[in-house]
């Protein structure tokens, strides 16, 4: 075998050296379009989770506005049954009304008792106000407040005690 000059080795060498910095940098170029597209594909995955937290949220929401709203218009229907049974001790009658008071409570509603408490304007409406021994007592109820999930839905519209 021959003997390569030391030149040819040397301009060889220089060759590899040079393509071997070609190659370093197209990897270093490589790296970090791999590092941008990582980026871009964490902060679309982060996007995407917000998006779904957001849309939950909004499921909820109108869900609980569409419970609220559906429980408000069977109150009315309360308030009839609790009439009717003043006027009818029909056992059916109030067979029916306490089936309906355990599907409203299932649904998270509840009374709130105002009777004989001081007047609170969170939870009552005074139409009305008459002497009495203490002031700002309810003394009689002429609609029944209603909570849903621990939030008033319909305050009690009530007579509420002066002191004369």
């Amino acid at each position: 075998m021959a003997k390569k000059p030391k030149a040819d080795v040397h301009e060889e060498v220089e060759e590899n050296v040079v393509e071997t910095e070609e190659q370093t940098s197209q990897i270093e170029e490589a790296k970090q379009k791999v590092e941008e597209y990582k980026n871009l594909y964490l902060r679309a995955l982060a996007d995407y989770k917000n998006l779904e937290h957001r849309i939950n949220q909004e499921r909820q929401k109108m869900r609980s506005s569409l419970k609220k709203e559906m429980v408000y218009s069977l109150l009315p229907v309360l308030d009839n049954l609790d009439q009717a049974e003043v006027f009818n001790q029909d056992p059916g009658l109030k067979m029916i009304s306490a089936s309906f008071r355990k599907s409203l409570e299932e649904m998270g509603v509840t009374e709130v008792e105002l009777l004989g408490s001081e007047f609170n304007p969170e939870y009552a409406e005074a139409v009305e106000v008459v002497e009495g021994k203490e002031d700002n007592i309810i003394i009689d109820i002429i609609q029944k407040a209603y909570k849903l999930d621990g939030q008033v839905i319909r305050p009690g519209k009530v007579r509420v005690s002066k002191k004369s």
